[in-house]
């Protein structure tokens, strides 16, 4: 319950400002209607909403990937999973705070801070994640897994629930207008993340480690034992090919839930309520689906449930291509609730299975690798076409080559779970 609860407390941060919430305020309030001027290496460039959004991402992604196995050496050499996740969920949710006090015109700041809470959140994952190994055993990391994502889909739904009541009824708090209580809504989704992250901290033991240092000595530790990391994952093939299927089908699962909100926005001009209550939906189905699918995986076989998860996305997103209404978007929605937790909960317990439990973080700081490069090259591209074509259809259809490519990869995958 305590490992879960963390997913309860940080999915607010996914829900409220990466998927709903801020993408709106940036398109509606911070940009407007008008494109952005910007130079990068001299060169002048014109981007909107939905392109800039997407290079943010991106480039939070990258940053987590270049630092994720780092910390992940240097907290299986220090014993301090917990220590760290508290400093990234700082950082979060000092990010999540200060979002409250920009509007208008203030591009730059939000997508810095968007920049800096992507790296509290998916940084703080790659520990969290890290830490099932010792608060599961092995034959119930499938369904404490799929759980983890359950309770994430709960908490940041109610959250998400309360906060689309503020916007739509400021006066509930005495605020004056929808734009003051969004910014209330960013605030609350700091005080919900460190609130809840509390028994994580309090209840889940640390798990095995080497001996204590200090974060200096660990730091330094994990970059002697990165090296030999790589070669050791180098030669678990097994676990080395699913590394590479799972970076290929998730960059399509990431780039859905980071661009959904904002492409509704921009390209079809959905109102605000359309696009945050489709993203109720998806948190409100997900919560029963994400359990059933570990259920499933228990039944049918993680693998076989990868497949199936692979299969769906590939028909959602030519789905997507064709998309034109309000209501063919809460359908999209619908679908994407069955298959997003589900998929990447089974993805995360099928992996577990494969690595040595005194190198969890380790290891983890490589799946962790997958997750944020996924979280890289899906929005880029994504933005880089929308930019080139002024149109972001041709980005959705580009998602499927992941997904095919992705599956194809996995089926070379063996299966190893009873080991």
């Amino acid at each position: 319950m305590a490992w879960c609860l963390y997913d309860w407390a940080n999915s607010s941060f996914v829900t409220t400002i990466t998927a709903a919430v801020l993408p709106v305020y940036f398109a509606r309030v911070v940009c407007g209607e008008a494109d952005v001027h910007w130079s990068l290496l001299g060169r002048q460039l014109t981007s909107g909403a939905t392109s800039l959004w997407g290079y943010a991402m991106a480039l939070a992604a990258l940053l987590v990937a270049v630092l994720s196995p780092l910390f992940g050496a240097a907290a299986d050499a220090g014993g301090r999973r917990k220590l760290l996740t508290g400093l990234l969920t700082g950082l979060g949710v000092a990010s999540a705070a200060l979002l409250a006090f920009f509007g208008s015109g203030d591009v730059w700041p939000v997508l810095l801070l968007l920049v800096t809470g992507q790296i509290g959140f998916a940084g703080s994952n790659v520990f969290y994640n890290s830490l099932l190994l010792s608060a599961a055993s092995p034959e119930r990391r499938d369904v404490v897994s799929a759980k983890g994502f359950a309770f994430g889909y709960l908490g940041g739904g109610i959250l998400l629930a309360l906060n689309l009541l503020l916007i739509a009824n400021p006066g509930i708090l005495g605020l004056q207008t929808a734009d003051q209580a969004t910014r209330v809504a960013f605030a609350s989704v700091a005080v919900w993340w460190a609130l809840f992250s509390i028994p994580l901290f309090l209840f889940v033991p640390e798990g095995p480690s080497g001996s204590a240092r200090s974060i200096g000595q660990a730091l330094r530790e994990g970059l002697s034992t990165l090296a030999a990391t790589l070669r050791n994952l180098s030669g678990h093939d097994n676990a080395f090919r699913f590394l590479l299927s799972y970076l290929l089908y998730n960059d399509g699962i990431q780039t859905v839930i980071i661009m959904a909100t904002i492409f509704g926005k921009s390209e079809l001009g959905l109102d605000d309520g359309d696009l945050i209550g489709a993203l109720l939906l998806t948190q409100g189905i997900g919560v029963p689906a994400s359990v059933a699918y570990g259920r499933l995986a228990q039944r049918f076989g993680a693998r076989r449930m990868l497949f199936a998860g692979i299969t769906g996305y590939l028909a959602i997103v030519l789905y997507a291509y064709r998309m034109q209404t309000a209501t063919e978007f809460w359908v999209l929605a619908g679908a994407v609730g069955l298959l997003q937790g589900g998929v990447q909960a089974v993805s995360r317990s099928y992996f577990a299975g494969m690595i040595p439990r005194r190198l969890s973080a380790e290891y983890f700081g490589f799946f962790s690798i997958s997750t944020r490069f996924a979280s890289i090259f899906g929005p880029l591209i994504f933005a880089l076409i929308a930019d080139i074509t002024d149109s972001a259809r041709g980005s959705i259809l580009a998602l499927a080559v992941f997904f095919l490519a992705g599956g194809a990869l996995l089926s070379t995958v063996r299966e190893e779970r009873k080991r």
